[in-house]
């Protein structure tokens, strides 16, 4: 049976989310957060990884969810981001680990 395409679209209040998600579900919203901004001041992916304590294929899948999504312009339409320069994130590392800075 296939789902409704109903629009489910609603928004929701940041109060709301916190009283929903769990505290590891919260870590999980920030450190994702923190991995954008650090895809924001341009390190690579490897750099990225070490700061953030994750691997280096969690990088990559937040820079490509955040570019498809286009969570920046989310972001900034909420005030979350500082800076109102209209820039894509993207990982410019290719697959190619081994390689230096």
């Amino acid at each position: 049976m296939a789902k409704p395409s109903i629009d489910r679209s609603i928004d929701v209040p940041g109060e709301l989310i916190k009283e929903l998600l769990t505290p590891s579900e919260v870590r999980m919203v920030k450190q994702r957060l923190h991995i954008i901004n650090l895809l924001e001041e341009g390190l690579t992916i490897r750099k990225i990884a070490e700061k953030a304590q994750v691997g280096t294929d969690t990088v990559v899948r937040i820079a490509r969810m955040a570019e498809k999504k286009e969570v920046r312009k989310l972001l900034e339409s909420n005030n979350v981001f500082r800076s109102n320069q209209n820039k894509k994130i993207k990982s410019k590392t290719p697959w190619i680990f081994g390689k230096t800075d």
